[in-house]
């Protein structure tokens, strides 16, 4: 059996399954990069799959950090990433801030380490803006191809490239022989898959082609049950054709993993948030405390399930698992 785990986008949300990752590390007493096959994950989900995956530089088999340690960093992260809220007049020069924080945070992080020496088979998601379609980091074919490796900080920041947050991140790239090298022009894969778990199982197929049997583990960041009613002002409708877009997009994609493996072979954990919780950039220390207390509850909600996952990736631990990270 090959074991798959797939993480939404969902901005600061992604402390969400963060924390239950963290959880499965703790019962499994091992680290999460150790659990998993293939990892798979777009925008903060496709930052949480590199950042689990990103070895220790003082022992290349062992992560740089645990998922506890990631999921704190996401009060680090997103005061540096999203900043403070600003007025419209002053959103151009936030955008510039914004994408100098994050850059930088992700160069810290990762170092001048490749893409190629993910830790597991790592994909995360992106959209080429130039050619108008989704463009895959994939640590599998970097290590076969070195014109396809990157540093594991530009497939973070390519991977997180939020419209309307960061400015698109431009990556030089060269897709195969005989085809034409350009610039592309890179900004978060929701616009296709924000719920990355059909781009996971079908690259797991491609990459593991005897295997038959797989299990897929599917985390979301929350979502918000929300109509469309309507609304007077045309921007919030836009807005809210957009947000309604992405759930059902999600949602289909759900039922599509429903239809391809057995109900025992396909685990999707979405927690439901309340109206007025769905925010991607609210960085402040209330909200971020409130994410963490509905990754808690969705935690005792889905215990059962959590039990049943370890059974199944890690049915005999080994050891006390402990990271120190200077």
């Amino acid at each position: 059996m090959k074991k798959v785990l797939s993480i939404d986008a969902g901005g600061i949300r992604g402390i969400i399954p963060a924390i239950i990752l963290a959880e499965i590390e703790t019962r499994a007493r091992q680290p999460i990069s150790n659990l998993f096959d293939f990892f798979a994950g777009t925008s903060t989900g496709g930052m949480l799959v590199l950042g689990l995956n990103r070895p220790d530089p003082t022992n290349c088999l062992r992560p740089l950090c645990s998922a506890t340690e990631v999921g704190w960093l996401f009060h680090e992260w997103g005061n540096r990433a999203f900043g403070k809220e600003v007025s419209k007049a002053d959103r151009l020069i936030a955008e510039r801030s914004s994408e100098h924080g994050i850059e930088e945070m992700f160069r810290e992080y990762f170092g001048n380490t490749r893409l190629s020496r993910s830790l597991r088979p790592t994909m995360v998601t992106a959209f080429d803006l130039v050619r108008g379609r989704p463009f895959f980091f994939n640590s599998a074919q970097a290590a076969r191809n070195n014109s396809a490796d990157v540093l594991m900080w530009q497939a973070a920041r390519a991977t997180t490239a939020v419209p309307r947050h960061f400015a698109p991140f431009r990556l030089p790239v060269s897709l195969a022989p005989f085809l034409d090298n350009h610039e592309a022009c890179l900004v978060d894969g929701s616009l296709f898959a924000s719920n990355p778990a059909m781009c996971a199982l079908a690259e797991a197929r491609a990459l593991f082609p005897e295997e038959d049997d797989f299990l897929l583990i599917s985390l979301g960041c929350g979502e918000v049950s929300r109509g469309l009613a309507p609304v007077d002002d045309l921007h919030k409708m836009k807005r809210r054709l957009f947000d309604c877009s992405l759930t059902a997009q999600s949602a289909c994609v759900d039922y599509q993993m429903r239809a391809f493996l057995p109900v025992q072979r396909y685990v999707r954990i979405q927690p439901e948030l309340m109206p007025g919780f769905d925010r991607i950039d609210d960085t402040s220390r209330d909200y971020l405390l409130n994410m963490e207390g509905i990754a808690r509850e969705t935690i005792v909600r889905y215990s059962k399930v959590l039990d049943y996952i370890v059974d199944l990736i890690a049915p005999e631990p080994v050891g006390h698992f402990e990271l120190d990270v200077a």
